[in-house]
Parts: C-alpha cells; structure tokens; sequence
C-alpha cells in the first residue's frame, strides 16, 4: 500500500510541482486547495491523476471540518498553503493572520487528531528580514519585516509547538528563498520581468535595482521536498530550500530577461530608483538576501542546477502566464 500524503495549497505553484513529483513517485497524493484554484489548474491536474493516486478536494484551511476530512488516513501532511504576495497580505493584515496562522493551527490539530507521522510546514526567506549577513544559514537570527513574515515565523513555532506537547508527530519546516519557474502568476519578479519583455515593455525595477537575491528553480526545490520526506535525518530540523549558486541584483536579473527573451526588441532595464507603485515600501525593503544551502546537501544531497537563465527561457516558453491569482 503506498504511503498517503496530504499537500494543502495542493494547487498552487509549488504544490502542483509537488503533487506531480509525488504522484509519479508512487505515492497516494491528496491535493487540498481553494476550489476557485484548483478549476484553475483542473486540466493539469486532472492529467496527473491519470498517471497514479491523486484526489482533488476543494476547500478553505479556515474549515476546520473539511481539513480534518482532508488529512484523515495520512502519514505525511506538506502545509503549504497560504495567503502569499507582499501587497496582498498587506492590505489585508488580518486575512493573512487568518490564514497563516489559524489555518496553520488548524492542520496541524488535524494532523495530530489522525496520528498523522510527519508534518512538513514551508515557511520562507522572508523570515531572515534583511539579515545580519549572507549567505544566510538556517541558524541565522529571523527578523521578518512584512505580516507575511511574521505569520510564517508563527507557524514554524506552531509547528514545534505541537510536536513538543504530541512528540509522536516528527516536522521538518522549510524556508524557501525565491522560487520562480513556469506556472507562477506574474506578481512574482521572474515571471513579470519575462512577462513585460514578451509584451515588448521594458522591465520595471523598483528601488536602486541593487538589491540582491538568489533564485531557485522550483524543480529543484521539489526535489529538496521529496528528500524531506523520504529522509528521516531532516527530523525536527529547518532547512533553506534554494539555489545558493543563482545569486545577482534584481538589475541583472532583468537585463538577462531582456537577453534571453527579447535581445531585437530595443528594450532596456527601467530602474525607478524609488518605490511609487510598487508591492513593498522603502522600510519594508530587503536590500540583500541570499541562501545558505550546505546543511541539505549534507543531510540529504541537495543541490540545485537549474540556472536563471535555463529558468527564464521555461518560462518564456510557456504557453499560459497568468497575471494574479484566481479572484477568491
């Protein structure tokens, strides 16, 4: 019998990557989403089913019922759904307290009410704020700027918390640096930088466009993911989740954009130098930021090889890029 796992925000960017990598693997996968994403994506997934165990169950991480439906008969839960994007959780504080953090709560009481094995929690970067140095290790202190950051610090305490009073239940919790790759809705750098060149618009960068970060392939943090789960060692541990090779300023990363995608366009690099129009504020602004991955290539041989550039002709070649998330 294979093993169930349970993926919340099963929909979503990297929980699709998820949900297909596991499916392929042998595993009997629950994808647990917002209906309003998972009709979205219903011909993909719907095409992975077809390949192995997968069941689609629509619903809120705020019911505490249909979570609890969702996750019953699993050995592993993957939390990953939450309320992303730094203006909308911004502009909605307490939805994304909600979610992040009640939603949290409520999965993980779920998980332990099932006996539920192993909960694995994807937290963020974002927890770093901007860092007292880098490459950032796992053991660096969090001072996350945005509510976003704080919820997900949140959730990694819940997480601990739980296993701390139900020790029975093992966690790994995630922090991922900036994942990009084909499938992510043009909010995220990446994907709006090739979406502009592909329009014949010059990418628009906020700020000085020296900020730094470094930027990981979502394949290549899927198989972080797995290696999470299948690998006993990465209990009660936190893992970054990233490329720690791909690092350049958001400058760079839009030049190659216009490289790449649009090199006969006569296009060039707009750097605004200020923050009018965009997502974060000038205190809210993480100036330098990028991963320190060598405790999961020690633990379990991860490592990431997928380069921005091979990224963004992914993306470029996509058929469909959406520009925001489904209206909800």
């Amino acid at each position: 019998m294979s093993k169930r796992i349970v993926v919340t925000g099963g929909a979503g960017f990297i929980g699709r990557e998820l949900v297909l990598t596991l499916v392929k693997s042998g595993y009997d996968v629950v994808c647990f989403d917002l209906a309003e994403q998972i009709m979205r994506h219903r011909e993909l997934l719907e095409g992975v089913s077809k390949q192995g165990k997968l069941t689609l169950v629509p619903g809120s991480v705020l019911d505490r019922n249909a979570v609890r439906n969702a996750v019953g008969g699993a050995e592993v839960v993957l939390h990953l759904a939450a309320m992303l994007g730094v203006k909308k959780t911004e502009d909605n504080k307490l939805g994304c307290i909600e979610i992040n953090i009640n939603g949290t709560d409520n999965v993980l009481n779920a998980a332990v009410s099932h006996g539920v094995k192993k909960f694995v929690f994807a937290s963020s970067s974002e927890v770093y704020g901007e860092p007292n140095q880098n490459p950032i290790k796992e053991t660096d202190d969090t001072k996350g700027k945005t509510v976003y950051a704080v919820t997900k610090l949140a959730g990694e305490e819940l997480t601990k918390g739980y296993h701390q009073r139900y020790p029975s239940m093992d966690y790994t919790i995630i922090r991922f640096f900036n994942t990009y790759g084909e499938g992510q809705v043009a909010q995220f750098v990446i994907a709006r930088f090739v979406q502009n060149v592909l329009a014949g618009q010059n990418p628009v960068v906020y700020g000085d466009g020296c900020q730094t970060r470094s930027y990981g392939h979502v394949d290549d943090v899927i198989r972080g993911v797995q290696a999470i789960i299948e690998n006993p060692v990465s209990n009660g541990k936190v893992y970054n989740l990233g490329n720690s090779t791909q690092v350049m300023t958001l400058s760079e990363l839009a030049q190659r954009a216009i490289d790449l995608v649009g090199p006969d366009k006569g296009l060039k690099v707009e750097v605004l130098g200020d923050f009018n129009g965009a997502d974060r504020i000038p205190a809210r602004e993480i100036h330098h930021r990028y991963c320190d991955t060598s405790c999961a290539k020690a633990e379990l041989g991860y490592e990431a090889v997928i380069t921005v550039d091979e990224g963004i002709r992914r993306i470029a070649a996509q058929v469909v890029m959406h520009s925001d998330w489904p209206t909800v």
